[in-house]
């Protein structure tokens, strides 16, 4: 995998859409799925890394799938995070 430069969220308001979401991301560019999270009230949402183009392409892909199927809530790209939010995210 390229080396990391950039983390990628989407959150979508049930689980499946997620999965859908998700696995169209890994699909699309070399990106790797680094977690999902349970945020409560039926929101869940991953998290993904990898050079910013390949994460870019990767999150648009992966929204692009899940709103097919369910409701995309919310997507983000962050290019060359600080490390304190990449600490924060990974717990």
């Amino acid at each position: 995998m390229a080396a990391k430069s950039a983390i990628g969220i989407l959150e979508t308001k049930g689980f499946a859409p997620l999965v859908q979401g998700a696995d169209a991301a890994v699909k699309a560019a070399n990106v790797e799925l680094v977690e999902w999270r349970q945020v409560g009230s039926g929101y869940v949402s991953f998290l993904i890394e990898g050079d910013v183009a390949s994460v870019r392409s990767a999150i648009e892909a992966g929204a692009d799938a899940a709103s097919k199927i369910g409701e995309v809530v919310s997507q983000l790209v962050i290019p060359r995070p600080v490390e304190e939010i990449d600490k924060s995210l990974k717990g």
